[in-house]
This record gives structure tokens, sequence and C-alpha cells, in this order.
């Protein structure tokens, strides 16, 4: 499998997967260019060719990752996790948010009356819904006209910038300080290092050190394998992640762009290659002539450099001339940032994902929305989660039973014997026990009867003949008994329809009454 593609379980994650996939995959139908590359699952033993639908549509293998996958924090880290949004409201306790959201009041209040009434409480116009203003009047500019025309010439604004780069520049301030805090410390574990075992980053950053551990992982593969898998790994999610590994990897110290949000559909891409010549035939390049190089394209425009292409920055603090690093170098530098643990991060967040139950752990914090005061403790028992607690206390159970069990036949003299039924109770008749003294059953008497079988009759029966008599039973196999004759009894019997010309047959709806 040469080809992995990741997504976080979103619609606009999966559909952008689904896009770029079919760029490279485009739709094949049968003609001659394709047919050296024919699929031979789709050629039949006729020599026939099954064309997929939609013109040949090739079906990708994709991964989508949502809340109950143990690999959705790989690409929403910042997501589900109540430490991080811990962390970011304190952010609105600091001098710096105090000091942005007086000088950029004014502005959100202008624009609020523009285009957020009735949209938006008005107490809501302010830099602390920064990214929330910004990404709305961001989508009104590219749908709606009136809008657009507001924004163009910033009527009534007082301000001679454009105001959406104004509303940008806010919420990009507001993201990176949530985003990319390498030193916050984090008020679920009450502890002042930031992350475990030394790691660069803190709980603002974590979706960026698990973004980085799994970028890292995917190109292992590809280096150990020698390429057999994974030569190219896609993963499409959302903002987060790529803010909190700009912080980590040092690239807003080589270019401040990246202090900023990403546009949508930027691409952030890690190329692996070597220097080595071809020719030689020497197959995979060994890992000491490896190198590792980074691009980044912000959107999808083509107006300019910093939009339309892939340029190449340098990581981990090295010069601009320095974008190229060794394998080995920048391995060891991945493992300063990257968290590849999952019940780290469950721990980390306080998180109450379905899979974090392993890691049991018991989290309180209270709070108020400005941060100012937040505290948690947390009691990490290293426990056996209740089902299987449950599953081993039913076994201890049954054993603990069986030998209590085993003792008593052992020493107690504890036996066992069956206990014969009653071939046949006082009462008799079919009924056995549940017979009541009124109820009747057909009997032979003891003497042997004249007849086959009769009815018994008690004091209370009709004394007349009428019933339900068998007369000259020949199931019993009284053979000396003379049997009936059958001419007779055809007279004995009640008169028929027949007999009165009515025909059932030929007839069928005609009423026959009589009295």
């Amino acid at each position: 499998m040469q080809l992995y593609v990741a997504a976080l379980d979103e619609q606009y994650c999966v559909a952008s997967a689904q896009a770029f996939v079919q760029g490279l995959y485009p739709p094949v139908t049968l003609n001659g260019s394709a047919a050296s590359i024919l699929d031979p699952t789709s050629v039949l033993a006729n020599g026939t060719y099954i064309e997929s639908p939609l013109k040949g549509y090739q079906y990708t293998q994709m991964h989508a990752a949502g809340a109950l996958d143990p690999d959705f924090p790989y690409l929403g880290g910042s997501l589900d996790c109540p430490a991080f949004n811990d962390v970011a409201a304190l952010y609105a306790g600091t001098p710096a948010f105090t000091a942005t959201e007086s000088i950029s009041r004014q502005i959100y209040q202008d624009v609020g009356a523009q285009t957020l009434t009735g949209v938006l409480d008005e107490t809501a116009w302010d830099y602390y819904n920064a990214y929330a203003i910004y990404d709305y009047i961001n989508y009104q500019n590219a749908h709606n006209k009136t809008v657009a025309t507001l924004l163009a010439d910033n009527a009534n604004m007082n301000t001679s910038y454009p105001v959406l780069d104004m509303l940008r520049w806010y919420a990009d301030e507001q993201q990176y300080a949530q985003l990319g805090n390498l030193t916050a410390e984090n008020n679920y574990t009450g502890k002042s290092q930031p992350l475990p075992d030394g790691l660069t980053g803190s709980i603002s950053t974590i979706a960026g050190n698990l973004l980085a551990a799994k970028m890292m992982a995917q190109l292992q593969v590809a280096v150990e394998t020698g390429g057999a898998y994974y030569k190219l790994s896609l993963l499409f999610g959302d903002f987060e992640p790529l803010v909190s590994l700009f912080a980590l990897t040092g690239l807003p110290a080589v270019n401040p762009n990246f202090y900023g949000l990403p546009d949508f559909g930027s691409t952030a891409v890690f190329e692996v290659f070597s220097c080595t010549n071809d020719s030689m035939n020497m197959g995979f390049p060994s890992s000491d002539d490896l190198y590792v190089r980074f691009y980044f394209r912000n959107g999808t425009g083509i107006s300019n450099d910093a939009s339309g292409s892939f340029q190449s920055y340098s990581l981990f603090g090295r010069g601009p001339s320095q974008v190229d690093m060794s394998w080995n170098d920048f391995q060891t530098a991945m493992y300063g940032i990257m968290l590849g643990d999952i019940g780290t991060w469950c721990t980390q967040c306080g998180a109450g994902n379905i899979f974090c139950a392993a890691w049991n752990s018991s989290d309180t914090a209270t709070g108020t929305p400005s941060g100012s005061s937040v505290s948690a403790t947390r009691k990490h028992k290293h426990t056996l989660n209740p089902a299987a607690a449950g599953a081993i206390g039913a076994v201890v159970t049954l054993a603990v039973a069986g030998l209590l069990f085993a003792a008593l036949v052992l020493l107690g003299g504890l036996r066992f014997h069956r206990v014969e039924k009653h071939k046949k109770h006082d009462m008799g008749g079919f009924k056995g026990s549940q017979k009541l003294a009124s109820d009747r059953d057909l009997t032979i008497p003891k003497g042997g009867a004249v007849v086959g079988a009769s009815v018994e009759r008690g004091p209370e029966s009709p004394v007349s003949a009428i019933g339900h008599e068998r007369v000259g039973s020949w199931e019993l196999k009284q053979e000396h008994l003379e049997r009936p004759n059958i001419a007779e009894a055809e007279h004995a019997r009640h008169p028929s329809f027949e007999e009165d010309g009515a025909d059932p047959f030929q007839d069928p709806v005609r009423a026959d009454e009589r009295v």
C-alpha cells in the first residue's frame, strides 16, 4: 500500500480528501491509452471489461477518524480537550488580551452594526469572539454582495485600513495566543512541567504535538520499508494542529506570516529525498543519504508566491539557507516535540472519550469565564475497568462455589439419587393429579365393555341415550362383536342437503333455510 489517506471526521475534511484523491486517481475509461493499465479484477473470463460507475470512477481507501476513534487526537488534538479549553479561556485574563480588546473595541462595534445585527448578540461584538466574527464576515464577503460592498468601501467604518484585513489580524493574534503558547501550564495536571518527558510544547500546543507524531510515524514506515509502504501520506484536518505545529517547529521566527491563520486549502509538506544517482541502481537509499525538506502553500490562490506556489522553509531554528535537514537530524528534532501516546493525551486533556476509559482518572475543575480562578485535582489509579473487574469477580465466585460443593461431597456425605415417578395417579385419566371430581374421562370398564368404548356417566348425567357413544369400535380390535350394517346406518343418518335437491357445488350461494 503506497498511499495512505486519513481525514478528520468532518464533512469539509472528508470532502477535501475525496476531491484531492480524485485528482491523483482520475476516472479510467476503456480506451486505447488505458488498455495497458486496466485493473485485472475488472476483466472477465470472456475477455470483456467492466467499467466502474461514473465513467470509471476509482475508489481509493480512506480513513476517517471521529471522536470515538483512538486516532482522532492525531488530527484534532485540541478538540474534546477540556484542559485546552481552560487554557484558552485563561488568555482572556492576560495583559495582552486586555490591550488588544481595548484598541479593537470600536472596529467590532462598527462591523457589528453593519453585519452582525440579528446574528450575534451585541454584547459579543468584541475581541473575545475574534475568530468567530472573522470566520462569519469572511464567508459573507465571499457570498453576500451587500456585505462585500460594505467591506470594500469601508462604509461607516472608523478606519482607513481594509476592515476584513483588520478582523483577520485580530483573529490571527487570538488563535496563535491560544494554540501556540509553548509554556502554558496545565491546571488539570497541576504540574509546572508543561508536557511529560521534557517535550517542547504545552497543553496549548498539544494538537501540534500529536500531529507531529502522526507525520513522523508515516515517514518512518516509508523509510523502514524501502518505500514499499506509504510513499505518499495525506492527512486532512482543520487549522488548529497546523498553527500549533508552526509554533513547535520555530517557523514564526523564520517568517512572521506563520503567526497567522492558514487560509482554506493550505498545504504543509514534509518531503524525504536523497541526492544519490539513480543510474547507479542502488535501490532505496540508506538513512544516512536521506534528507527532509519542508514546504508550505497558503491557500489555493495563484496571484503571488506567498499563496500560489510551494515555498520551502527551514525548521527548528535553522537559518534560511538550511532548508534541507538530514533524516537523522530531523528524527532527533521531531522526537523532542512529538507526543504519540494516546493515554498521555487523555490524561493531559482530562478527556472523556470512550477510548480514554483505559486510563482511569478522575478530574474536577472549577473556574470562571475569565479564567481568573481555575483549580484541578487528578488522581491516577492503575485499576481495572468495571467490565474486566466484573468478569474476574464472576470467575472467582464460580471457583469458590465449586470448591465448597466438592468439600460437601467429599467430607459432608452429600449424595444425589433419582426420584422415581408414579406410573399412575389415584385419580386416573389423562389429567392425572390435576383431575377434578366433576371431570369425565373416556375410560374402559374393568370387566370389559360389550361395546368398544363408552362415556362414563355420573348420577347427574342425563339419562337420555343422546350422546357421542361409539358403537362397535373396530379400533379396539374387538373382532368377536358383530359389526353394524352400513346400509342401515345410512338411513339412520340425519338428512343431508343433497336429499332435498340442493347442490352445494352448482349453487353455492343460494340460502337453504328450514325450521
